[in-house]
């Protein structure tokens, strides 16, 4: 099949983003653990890890602040509504919003400030992985490379939500005709759009997952071409994304409960504070915000942050892992790769 070819020129050797047939064979554990796998080995992984869970950390003790006393009037609404809607009502959502509206400052603060720090340590990553660079001392910089990779992330969310949400439309509109004529069939459709946009929905990330580190790599910003990179290679990818997503979500939630358990002292209140509890949120929450009044409680909750965002920058630090080594497994094949 004839492909457009974008060219670049990369230590100086001029490469085309093309399909290839994978002539190296996949290494899982290359994969897996690419992580620890740059030119600089663990010591390299380890500065990282810790520079980026440092920013990571930096960045919820500025926001939290912010974000935290407007939460329990957010979460007694949602609560409210929930059980009304459950119930069999039909919940008022303007409580809910009106409250919403306080929070979002502190939740558009918050998610900043999580694309920023991320970023940080992606792009710190791909540049030591793929390009055997590293600024002096500490690793992780906001520069052009940090600014890249945020370009990337928001691209990659805004065209994940652009399939879904034509998916969506698509099933609305296909599946409300063809019921219009024939229900069963119009029921039938539906299902099966359902089950394509689930389909769709986890192979998007690894598709395109790997846009950021191939965005590192030649310098300039790319989405769509991931795609070419991933043909051939699909299957391989898949198993270890799902290891290190699932695995690491596994280990992220399992720290954040603790977290969670020892700060709050109440082992139900995740699940109060998903709406889904018999207890008002609100009541447990500012009764966990006057723990703090206490010094130790303060340290206690400072350590949580600590060791959630220690956490939070592993996980994220191991998928890209895998998308840097999908990037070099691609660019392996071509006869002239700067990785020979």
């Amino acid at each position: 099949m004839q492909c457009a070819k974008t060219s670049a020129t990369v230590k100086g050797m001029k490469m085309t983003i093309e399909p290839r047939e994978p002539m190296v064979a996949f290494d899982f554990g290359q994969a897996v653990g690419a992580w620890f796998n740059t030119p600089g080995g663990r010591d390299y992984a380890l500065r990282l890890w810790f520079w980026h869970s440092l920013s990571i950390f930096i960045m919820m003790i500025i926001v939290m602040p912010i974000l935290l006393p407007t939460m329990g009037e957010y979460l007694e609404a949602a609560w409210i509504m929930n059980r009304e809607t459950f119930s069999g009502g039909q919940g008022d959502p303007g409580p809910m919003l009106a409250a919403m509206a306080k929070s979002i400052p502190g939740f558009l603060l918050f998610m900043v400030g999580m694309m920023v720090t991320s970023s940080m340590g992606e792009a710190a990553f791909y540049r030591k992985y793929l390009l055997g660079a590293e600024p002096a001392r500490i690793p992780i910089r906001l520069d052009v490379h940090t600014f890249r990779n945020m370009l990337v992330q928001l691209g990659f969310y805004a065209l994940y939500a652009f399939v879904y949400i034509i998916g969506v439309i698509a099933i609305s509109i296909v599946g409300g005709l063809l019921a219009a004529i024939f229900a069963p069939l119009g029921v039938i459709v539906i299902v099966l759009g359902i089950i394509a946009i689930l389909i769709a929905l986890i192979a998007y990330p690894v598709i395109f997952a790997p846009s950021a580190a191939l965005s590192a790599l030649r310098g300039k910003t790319h989405i769509l071409a991931t795609r070419k990179v991933i043909k051939h290679r699909f299957w391989p990818l898949f198993g270890a994304f799902l290891v290190t997503y699932v695995g690491g979500y596994i280990a992220y939630y399992i720290v954040y409960t603790i977290v969670v358990i020892m700060v709050t002292g109440d082992p139900n209140f995740m699940m109060a504070m998903s709406g889904l509890g018999t207890e008002n949120p609100r009541a447990l929450f500012e009764a966990t915000a006057a723990r703090f009044s206490s010094p130790l409680m303060m340290v206690a909750g400072v350590l949580g942050m600590l060791a959630v965002s220690i956490a939070w920058s592993a996980w994220m630090l191991w998928i890209a892992g895998v998308s840097a080594y999908a990037v070099r497994w691609w660019q392996s094949d071509e006869p002239t790769s700067v990785f020979d």
